[in-house]
């Protein structure tokens, strides 16, 4: 049996998997959880006290970052990794992400998660306005306090580029081709820069390639476990 850990994006809960999850091989058990503390060092804390010893991990945008700093910090116990849409530079522009957190402190997460939905999914994309819409809904359900945490940790992170060659585990970057917040170049890059990387473009897809496409990510995550050996028969 293999573990596969599910950390969601900024704003999102389970929801965000509850599509995939179905999809995925009986020899794969999944479960999925939320990160929030207010820095990525926090929040690798707590996925590694809650997951399994052995497991993949997966995340999707902010739940990518956590993903990506829990393969670096505990490659004993990652065995594979999945980042979904989020690159590892720095914090583009510090003032932004500084922004947001001010909003969120000041009650407007309403509106904030209203702005981001119109650029989370491929609007023109067969599932785009309902994944659009259930973004939306997943951060009314999660509340502005998980919400504020989040953007404090995106506003502070740091530049991971240099550290990629560390990790060996395999390494899937799954992306949308019209994700407007992680350009699908980063993801490229990435499984270059990775010594076991792979890279899987999804066409007519924004941010959010499990709300947007589940049974087409869930073949790429099949076939990429059983190619690389994390899909074991018993």
């Amino acid at each position: 049996m293999t573990n596969l850990v599910m950390i969601p994006a900024f704003g999102c809960d389970e929801r965000l998997y509850a599509d995939l999850a179905p999809l995925l091989p009986s020899n794969v058990l999944s479960s999925t959880l939320i990160a929030d503390a207010d820095d990525f060092a926090g929040c690798v804390e707590q996925v590694l006290a809650q997951a399994p010893q052995d497991f993949v991990v997966l995340g999707t945008s902010f739940g990518g970052r956590v993903a990506l700093e829990t393969a670096l910090a505990a490659p004993d116990r990652v065995k594979g990794l999945v980042v979904i849409g989020s690159g590892p530079g720095p914090v583009a522009d510090p003032r932004a992400g500084q922004r947001r957190v001010e909003r969120l402190r000041a009650g407007e997460w309403e509106q904030v998660a209203a702005e981001m939905g119109e650029m989370i999914a491929h609007l023109d994309g067969p599932h785009g306005p309902a994944a659009r819409d259930c973004f939306i809904e997943m951060c009314a359900a999660v509340g502005p306090d998980v919400m504020t945490r989040q953007a404090e940790a995106l506003a502070r992170r740091g530049d991971l580029w240099p550290r990629l060659k560390e990790i060996a585990c395999p390494a899937l970057m799954l992306w949308g081709v019209h994700d407007q917040f992680s350009p699908a170049a980063d993801g490229l890059r990435m499984s270059a820069a990775i010594r076991n990387g792979r890279y899987v473009e999804l066409a007519a897809c924004g941010h959010f390639p499990t709300l947007e496409y589940p049974d087409e990510t869930a073949a790429a995550i099949d076939h990429w476990m059983e190619d690389v050996g994390l899909s074991p028969t018993a």
